[in-house]
C-alpha cells in the first residue's frame, strides 16, 4: 500500500510503498477514505516536543474509512461500515480507562503520533476505536481531534449550555471553529476571537453572524463590552502564555477557563488574586475521550450545519505540500487528504 511516512524529524514526509498491515484477533483493517491534517502532524515533523516519539511513523490522527477486514475475534458484520476512528489508544485497565477517561491514561497513545495513522491507504486499529458515521460527507474526517477536544473542554468539563456566553480564541482555526459550531448548536452565545480581518471575513463567508473580535490590545475590553462588561461564562484558550491572563480577565465572576494548548509558550505569570477573588475555575483538557466522539457524532448527525469547514483537499502524494500550507498561520479552516485511488 502507499503511505506518507515521517522518516526523520525536520524533513518533509516521504511517500512510498509499504506492506499492508495485518489485523490481530481484536483489530480491524480500515481502508482510509480521507484523513484530516492537524498540528500534531507538524509537531511530529519538527520533533523536540518533549514527547516520546519513535520514527519512522505514518502520521494522520483524523481518519475516516471503511472496515475492509476484521480479526478472528471481531464480528464480521462490521465489514463495509463507514467509520471514524477514535484517535487515542489506552491500556483499558487503569481507573481512568474503566471510568471512561481514556485520555487520562498514563499509557495513552495518539494515532498518527505514537502509532501509525491515516496518511496511508489502510490502517489497523483495535475494534473498540470505531465510531460509525453516515455516508453523507468526507468532511467527517475533519472531526475527531478538533471536535472531541472542544467538546471535552466546553461541555464535559465546562458545562456549556444554552444561553451562556463563551469567548473562543482562534475561532477560524480547526479547534476554534469546532468550538464555535458546537457552541452555536447548543444555543450558546459565542464571541469569536480571530487574528486578522481576513479571518473575520472567512467566518462571515461560512455563515457565522455572531460577534467577532479581531485580536489586538483591547481584546479583553471588546469581549467584555459584548456582555455589558459582565464578562463571559466560559473561555476556550488553546494559545497559552500570550493569552492566559487575558482569558482570565474576560471571565465573569464564577466563570470557567477551559484550557487545552500552549502554542505560544507554556510559562506565564498569573495574578492568583483574580482566580480566587472572582471565583474562577480552570480545567485542563488533553484531547478527549471515546464518549466525547460518540456525543459529537450524534450532535453533528442531527445538526449538519455544525460540521467542520474544510479549506482544501489534497491527494496523498501532496501530503508534504499540504503540511507546508497548513503551517502558515494565516490559513483558516481544515486541510484534508482524500484517497481517490488505492492499490
Amino acid at each position: 500500500m502507499k503511505a506518507a511516512i515521517q522518516v526523520e524529524h525536520d524533513v518533509p514526509v516521504a511517500v512510498s510503498f509499504v506492506d499492508t498491515p495485518v489485523p490481530g484477533p481484536t483489530d480491524v483493517l480500515v481502508r482510509v477514505l480521507a484523513c484530516g491534517l492537524n498540528h500534531l502532524d507538524l509537531w511530529l515533523r519538527q520533533g523536540g516536543t518533549g514527547d516520546t516519539l519513535s520514527l519512522p511513523r505514518i502520521p494522520g490522527t483524523d481518519v475516516l474509512g471503511v472496515v475492509e477486514s476484521v480479526g478472528t475475534d471481531v464480528d464480521g458484520a462490521l465489514i463495509g461500515r463507514r467509520v471514524l476512528l477514535y484517535p487515542g489508544q489506552s491500556c483499558g485497565q487503569c481507573e481512568h480507562c474503566v471510568f471512561g477517561h481514556e485520555s487520562a491514561c498514563r499509557g495513552f497513545k495518539i494515532l498518527g503520533y505514537h502509532v501509525d495513522g491515516g496518511y496511508a491507504e489502510r490502517v489497523v486499529v483495535p475494534e473498540n476505536l470505531l465510531v460509525p458515521v453516515p455516508d453523507n460527507s468526507l468532511n467527517w474526517a475533519a472531526v475527531p481531534v478538533a471536535y472531541i477536544t472542544a467538546w471535552n473542554a466546553l461541555v464535559a468539563k465546562g458545562g456549556l449550555r444554552a444561553g451562556q456566553s463563551i469567548a473562543i480564541w482562534g475561532a477560524a482555526g480547526g479547534l476554534g471553529y469546532a468550538a464555535l459550531r458546537i457552541a452555536l448548536a447548543l444555543g450558546a452565545d459565542p464571541v469569536a476571537i480571530v487574528g486578522n480581518t481576513d479571518k473575520k471575513v472567512w467566518l462571515r463567508s461560512n455563515g457565522f453572524e455572531g460577534h467577532v473580535v479581531v485580536r489586538g490590545k483591547n481584546v479583553v475590553q471588546e469581549v467584555r463590552a459584548h456582555t455589558g462588561k459582565r464578562g463571559v461564562d466560559l473561555v476556550l484558550d488553546h494559545v497559552g502564555a500570550h493569552t492566559f491572563n487575558s482569558s482570565a480577565r474576560m471571565l465573569a465572576t464564577g466563570g470557567h477557563l477551559a484550557f487545552c494548548g500552549v502554542t505560544s509558550g507554556h510559562l506565564t505569570e498569573v495574578d492568583l488574586r483574580r482566580i480566587f477573588g472572582r471565583q474562577l475555575s480552570i480545567a485542563g483538557t488533553w484531547m478527549g475521550n471515546y464518549a466525547d466522539l460518540t456525543a459529537v457524532v450524534e450532535l453533528l448527525d442531527g445538526c449538519p450545519e455544525a460540521m467542520p469547514a474544510v479549506t482544501a483537499y489534497f491527494d496523498l502524494d501532496e501530503a508534504a505540500a499540504a503540511q507546508d500550507e497548513m503551517s502558515c498561520s494565516e490559513t483558516a479552516g481544515k486541510f484534508m487528504l482524500v484517497f481517490k485511488q488505492q492499490s
